[in-house]
């Protein structure tokens, strides 16, 4: 009684449709096998326990024996993977050995992520964890026993998402990701360089959210950092991003002032597809620190536009500045102006004040400065709206 008495594809099949019509979860429970920790059967789109299936399908070609325990049965290459292939199924390997292998291998777990999704598009715990898209409670999911062989850093697998601390952070197109901060510094930065290398490796990562019992998954790209705010900038979609931010890039390519890729939603509300990005970019080129009041907390600085994302500004860094949240709203109010000649801040002969704004350093200082172009249009619209000559 061995594997090698396995012979029928058919009972293979009713083997896979009982784990479907069970749920992983319940089908390797009655059958007291654990979840697969190298390889799977890929058939239809979706992932199975090697071992399990063959065991299974064991029983259903040899009812009067039943199935094989996992005692009974050999794993592996040598065994229920040799006779699952000679049967004309296909078996996975998640060790992968370079970044295509594992980039190959994600984009398998996406697909057996989206076959098992319910009506709401949402799949179990089991679903997630077994297949290896996320493990363990913390933030980041490495899985460095099996991604160290990719990279030395190890590379994420799965970012969690609880939507507690930074519910305004993620949209239907991307997130910015806080880097983690568990008073545990050597594991974090572990991660953070984890994180780091799937982005540097186009490697995907899976994106969780509980809702109740059952979890969303996205896929997902790292597709920039920046270490002082410490933020990821992470895009959900099928393609890769064509360049990472690790580094400034700023004055690379021609200026445009012009360039507003706004969208329309349902009519009313406004997505801004590029806000995440020029946020890590302006943080990039001038740092998340607000030049005008000093303040350097970076989970109170934005990104502010020059010209506006509704007056068709473009989202280059240098169409922009960081300030705390405050003056943001203030220069959007256009309660001052910088101008492009002297670089100092100027307000409405009305007030508010310099004072009354809590602007500490009226004169803009910086290593790099914004376009002059985006200046001069900032301050001439400034100008109008104030009823002062141009």
């Amino acid at each position: 009684m061995t594997i090698y008495g396995l012979t029928d594809p058919g009972a293979v099949l009713k083997a896979l449709d009982e784990f479907d019509d069970r749920g992983g979860l319940a089908f390797r429970q009655q059958y007291d096998f654990g979840s697969s920790t190298r390889y799977y059967l890929h058939h239809g789109g979706r992932l199975y326990d090697a071992k399990a299936i063959a065991g299974v399908a064991y029983g259903y070609q040899h009812p009067a024996t039943g199935a094989l325990t996992k005692k009974q049965l050999d794993g592996g290459e040598a065994g229920a993977n040799k006779v699952l292939r000679r049967l004309g199924f296909t078996v996975a390997d998640s060790h992968s050995t370079t970044a295509d292998e594992e980039r190959t291998w994600r984009q398998t777990v996406w697909e057996d992520l989206v076959h098992r999704r319910d009506n709401a598009g949402l799949v179990t715990p089991d679903a997630v964890r077994s297949i290896g898209a996320y493990g363990g409670f913390r933030g980041i999911w490495v899985d460095s026993a099996r991604t160290r062989k990719i990279h030395p850093a190890g590379v994420a697998v799965g970012l969690k998402h609880t939507g507690q601390h930074y519910p305004d952070e993620f949209s239907d197109i991307g997130a910015l990701y806080h880097y983690p901060v568990t008073g545990r510094p050597g594991h974090d930065l572990a991660e953070i360089n984890a994180t780091k290398a799937a982005a540097e490796l186009a490697l995907p990562v899976f994106v969780i959210h509980e809702v109740g019992d059952l979890r969303g998954v996205r896929l997902a790209w790292v597709e920039g950092w920046e270490d002082e705010s410490h933020l990821f900038l992470v895009r959900f979609g099928e393609a890769a991003p064509e360049r990472i931010i690790d580094r400034d890039r700023s004055e690379e390519e021609p200026f445009s002032l012009e360039g507003n890729r706004s969208r329309k939603r349902q009519g009313s509300v406004t997505v801004r597809p590029d806000q995440a990005r020029f946020k890590i970019e302006v943080f990039r080129r001038y740092g998340p620190r607000c030049p005008l009041s000093d303040i350097a907390v970076p989970e109170m600085i934005e990104a502010a536009h020059l010209r506006g994302d509704a007056d068709g500004g473009s989202s280059d860094a240098r169409n922009g500045l960081p300030m705390n949240a405050a003056l943001h709203r203030a220069f959007d109010a256009h309660l001052f102006a910088i101008n492009p000649d002297t670089l100092t801040v100027e307000v409405r002969p009305q007030g508010p004040t310099l004072n009354d704004l809590g602007i500490t350093h009226p004169q803009l200082n910086l290593p790099r400065l914004p376009h002059r172009d985006a200046l001069n249009w900032r301050y001439t619209e400034w100008l109008q709206r104030t009823g002062r000559s141009v």
